[in-house]
């Protein structure tokens, strides 16, 4: 079916419906979140059994997590170009193909180095599922729906979290973790269907120059300010190296930024920063997500290394935390109507910085029931945070800033994410070790600390930030 074609017409965008545009278009496009984060939500569960299985440290194996966000990062700028340039819905469906060749490919591998080459090619894949479905999706849905139309985009991205997890402990306990990658082909071949069948097409735009040297800098720039993070500030080499380096890294970001501002053409636009309610959004919600990836990494390892839970034991407690987001889809449209987008997310990070303290206490001896109920909560928290500041993210970008927009969204949430793989496992190295319970003190301590500076910087948002999406909120 060609590309520019719109079979069957396309959704009904008749609000209120139970399959109007608003609705099935954010499910649909979702599939694909749905394979990266149940992908995420399980590799975080195998990590110490797939370390056991090729012989190495599980705080070592955290690179099979961060290089995959290294690849999406550095691969997004260009995905606005093109979509836009094959059209959106055609490089969504091949994307979607190229992350499920990944995954079989991880499911094959017998090394760390065959595992990490898998999964740069799932993350060059993920690198334009993500932002281009979001760009479909946003430019798809009307303002005033916006707030409802994020709610059921991240449904499927809550019930990855439930299913992977317990998932993946069946699997590694029955049969193989191979098997958590190998899933991903029925869902990826049920998700292009669904793409093809009810996502309108759109006709790619008129060609433009692709600005290469834009993409150069900034993939540099991702490249060397992970790359610095991930060694340590290059640690093992001498002061005068590793001072260099860091200036490099950082020297390669000025000069990027300033190209990008220069050029009548961009990859990357990041004149769209002038809307404040994304700037502001972009900084709380990386930081927020620092403290997501490192959590990702340490909440595993130190329920299975340190306390000793089975795989299938410990999935029951991030499983839980997604029942918690479930909730949360319903919870937070009449609360934000009721006080606000700004107290909500305010409170939002402030209670977040206190609950990441509680799995402290976590001992071998504390009912799985006790844990999970904490997640629940935690979750619950959490995403309100997200779906409040992903709702007003959008709020005053209009037309082709979408694109660009979307692509600094991407970015950001994959360089913080791998961000917090890093720190998560060298907190969790650093301090002692992961068969070491006082370790984890130190790791979610400063992911608290993280999120207080979060809260602080979404209070600079005007205060009656999205009184327009607010009405709308649970209308």
């Amino acid at each position: 079916m060609p590309d520019g074609a719109d079979k069957g017409g396309g959704p009904s965008r008749a609000r209120g419906r139970l399959f109007s545009s608003d609705r099935l278009i954010p499910v649909v496009i979702a599939s694909a979140l749905f394979m990266d984060l149940m992908d995420t939500a399980s590799l975080a569960l195998a990590l110490p059994t797939i370390a056991r299985d090729f012989a190495i440290s599980t705080t070592d194996l955290r690179i099979a997590l961060t290089v995959y966000a290294m690849t999406v990062a550095v691969i997004v700028p260009a995905s606005a170009w093109v979509a836009g340039r094959f059209g959106a819905r055609r490089v969504f469906v091949c994307a979607m193909i190229v992350f499920v060749t990944g995954s079989i490919l991880c499911g094959l591998s017998d090394n760390l180095e065959q595992m990490v080459a898998a999964r740069v090619l799932q993350g060059m894949g993920g690198a334009m599922m993500t932002p281009v479905g979001r760009a479909i999706m946003v430019g798809s849905i009307d303002r005033s729906s916006m707030v409802k139309a994020m709610a059921w985009f991240t449904m499927p991205a809550i019930l990855a979290p439930m299913l992977g997890p317990p998932l993946a402990g069946v699997l590694i306990e029955t049969a193989s973790w191979r098997w958590i990658f190998f899933i991903n082909l029925p869902v990826g071949l049920l998700g292009i269907v669904a793409i093809l069948r009810f996502v309108p097409s759109v006709a790619p735009e008129p060609r433009r120059n692709f600005d290469l040297l834009g993409f150069v800098l900034c993939a540099g720039s991702v490249l060397a300010i992970l790359g610095v993070l991930e060694s340590g500030l290059l640690s093992g080499h001498s002061l005068p190296v590793r001072i260099a380096g860091v200036l490099g890294a950082v020297t390669l970001v000025v000069v990027y930024v300033r190209q990008a501002l220069r050029s009548h053409h961009p990859l990357i636009d990041l004149r769209v920063l002038r809307h404040r309610t994304l700037g502001l959004n972009l900084a709380s919600g990386g930081l927020q997500r620092v403290g997501i990836g490192a959590i990702t990494i340490m909440l595993p390892m130190q329920l299975q290394v340190a306390l000793g839970f089975s795989p299938l034991a410990a999935s029951q407690v991030p499983a839980a935390g997604a029942i918690g987001s479930l909730f949360s889809r319903f919870a937070c449209p009449p609360v934000l109507r009721l006080i606000g987008f700004k107290p909500t997310m305010v409170a939002s990070a402030l209670v977040l910085g206190a609950l990441t303290l509680v799995p402290i206490a976590f001992r071998s001896e504390t009912p799985l029931v006790v844990m999970s109920v904490f997640m629940i909560g935690f979750a619950v928290v959490r995403a309100s945070f997200f779906m409040s500041g992903n709702s007003l993210s959008y709020a005053d970008v209009e037309g082709a800033e979408i694109g660009h927009a979307s692509v600094l969204f991407s970015i950001t949430q994959q360089v913080t994410l791998g961000l917090g793989y890093t720190l998560g496992g060298a907190l969790i190295a650093g301090a002692g070790g992961a068969r070491e319970i006082g370790s984890y003190a130190v790791g979610y301590g400063a992911m608290a600390f993280v999120s207080i500076v979060a809260a602080l910087i979404v209070m600079r948002l005007p205060r009656n930030v999205g009184e327009d999406m607010r009405r709308e909120a649970s209308a």
